[in-house]
């Protein structure tokens, strides 16, 4: 498996190539209270600084030399507006869980739903994997018609099982077979 990916539909470039120049734009697009809301992950920042951009940036995602993550960097006419990624890669079922953001001022012109063509068609083509998953929040409207865009199918709905400072929220959860 290769190590450096680019990615190009005639919108997006798709680079897995993270380099710690690129810590400032991300903590820049990154640091949105709606991100960190909407994400479905505790894990992500609020504020996201600059160290956590670099922290993203140095994390490991491979033992050895198979990759159990990979992340690529969303540029639109060499802007960053955002990430997506596969993580828990798993080579034994051929799956892999996929997730995004895109910053808050590149919203709805249709680049998440374009970056996550584009790592479908490289998860099944390039990785073998045959399935893709993911959560969404209940909320999280938007996401949830790219994901089906993309021909993910709702699976199951978890109820009140994310813990927000308004309460808690349900997630659905999609999945698609490649």
């Amino acid at each position: 498996m290769e190590d450096k990916v680019d990615l190009v539909s005639p919108r997006l470039h798709l680079s897995n190539d993270l380099k710690g120049k690129y810590a400032v734009q991300i903590s820049r697009i990154a640091n949105d209270p709606e991100i960190a809301r909407r994400i479905g992950g505790h894990g992500f920042p609020f504020p996201y600084t600059e160290e956590d951009g670099r922290i993203f940036l140095d994390m490991n995602r491979k033992y050895g030399k198979t990759h159990f993550a990979m992340d690529f960097l969303i540029f639109s006419e060499n802007l960053l507006v955002g990430i997506i990624g596969l993580k828990d890669i798993d080579y034994t079922d051929f799956k892999a869980h996929v997730g995004y953001w895109i910053g808050r001022e590149y919203w709805n012109k249709g680049y998440a739903s374009e970056a996550l063509s584009l790592v479908v068609d490289y998860a099944k083509g390039e990785l073998g994997l045959r399935r893709l998953y993911t959560k969404v929040l209940d909320f999280n409207l938007p996401s949830l018609r790219v994901l089906m865009k993309n021909g993910f199918m709702i699976e199951g709905f978890e109820r009140d099982s994310y813990k927000l400072e308004d309460g808690f929220h349900s997630m659905f959860c999609l999945g698609r077979i490649l």
